[in-house]
């Protein structure tokens, strides 16, 4: 079959002293075979013909030139590939050309799931955009296949790697607000569902997807609440509850905090806090004294922490900024010594809880 994919090249000059000394230019071994599958019918030329010029220029074409003779495969193959479909015909000339050039059944193999599968992952994707499936994309996804004569393991693994793309760059645009709705996740199950592909997730962002759900839930008012055995009033609900540890600034109580480091939140009423980003804080010992270590409990009228040596209390309408830490939440009061909070786990959640109890103060 015709597919006019060589052109004919001139020949390269050898230079002087090849010339003198009857050199031959080796690059002009694949310029003859170039020139010979631009002449002829492809099915009429011979392995000898083609043996013939390389034994002319004393080169090895499965040696030194093997890289540049798989070039001849893969352009009449794609070339074949042009209408996503090869007919018997194209089959039987890259049988014939696959002979002829001496190429074996792995590099084959390899061109042919390349080209094809290339051609593949395109109309896959095209297919499954939406997150579905239907009956009709199977089957013409299937055709497609077997029109390509891709191999059902490549075919699958192709399935299979986009569905995966998809379904992680959905999981990213949901998440990129750092919140998941049920309906963001409802999609994201359906799609897995859809697709047959798998929500694959480490620890790590397992956990973020928690937290992105929580968050959500923040933000819309639905917090929810701890059960805990604190004797709490009946309207007080408890949203966070640690181990931590109670410090206070050891050199002045009223310091100067605008050098720190942290991430500092001015409340203003009605506003609340949602920011993941902190900073780490670093703690010494010329500048904090640990009074008390116990548990920590954050509500929607105060702060409570019952340590070791006693209880402490802090009315939420009483704390004018906050500051985020990785390790800890530093509170600034309108009297009194301001605390450093130290925890070593979910100051962000901490901080948005806060953050959104104080702003629904009455």
């Amino acid at each position: 079959m015709e597919h006019h994919i060589y052109k004919k090249k001139e020949l390269v000059k050898g230079g002087f002293l090849k010339n003198l000394l009857g050199q031959k230019v080796k690059e002009n071994a694949l310029i003859e075979i170039n020139n010979l599958l631009a002449e002829k019918e492809l099915t009429s030329i011979t392995v000898d013909e083609v043996q013939n010029i390389a034994a002319k220029y004393k080169v090895n074409l499965e040696g030194e030139f093997n890289n540049d003779v798989l070039v001849f495969y893969t352009d009449y193959l794609r070339s074949c590939l042009d209408d996503k479909y090869l007919s018997e015909e194209e089959l039987a000339d890259l049988k014939h050309l696959k002979f002829i050039l001496g190429i074996n059944d792995k590099e084959v193999d390899i061109i042919h799931s390349q080209l094809a599968g290339e051609i593949y992952k395109v109309e896959v994707e095209k297919a499954i955009e939406d997150g579905m499936l239907d009956d009709d994309e199977k089957q013409l996804m299937e055709k497609l296949q077997n029109d390509l004569k891709l191999p059902t393991d490549v075919a699958e693994k192709i399935y299979q790697t986009s569905g995966q793309e998809l379904l992680n760059n959905f999981m990213n645009n949901a998440l990129s607000d750092e919140m998941l709705s049920p309906e963001e996740e409802a999609e994201l199950q359906k799609i897995a569902q859809n697709l047959n592909a798998e929500v694959k997730l480490d620890s790590a962002t397992r956990a973020n997807l928690d937290k992105y759900k929580l968050f959500w839930q923040i933000e819309n008012d639905e917090i929810p609440e701890l059960e805990v055995n604190i004797g709490l009033p009946r309207k007080e609900k408890c949203y966070f509850q640690t181990k931590a540890d109670w410090l206070e600034n050891a050199i002045h109580p009223d310091i100067d905090h605008s050098t720190r480091s942290g991430l500092r939140i001015k409340i203003a009423k009605g506003d609340y806090w949602r920011n993941i980003h902190k900073q780490e804080k670093t703690l010494h010992e010329k500048e904090w004294n640990h009074i008390d270590n116990g548990q920590l409990y954050l509500t929607n009228k105060k702060i409570i922490f019952k340590g070791a040596k006693g209880d402490k209390i802090i009315l939420l309408n009483r704390i004018t900024e906050f500051e985020v830490y990785i390790n800890g939440i530093f509170l600034e009061k309108e009297k009194g010594i301001n605390p450093f909070l130290n925890f070593g786990a979910n100051t962000d959640i901490f901080a948005m809880l806060l953050g959104k109890a104080i702003s629904q103060l009455d």
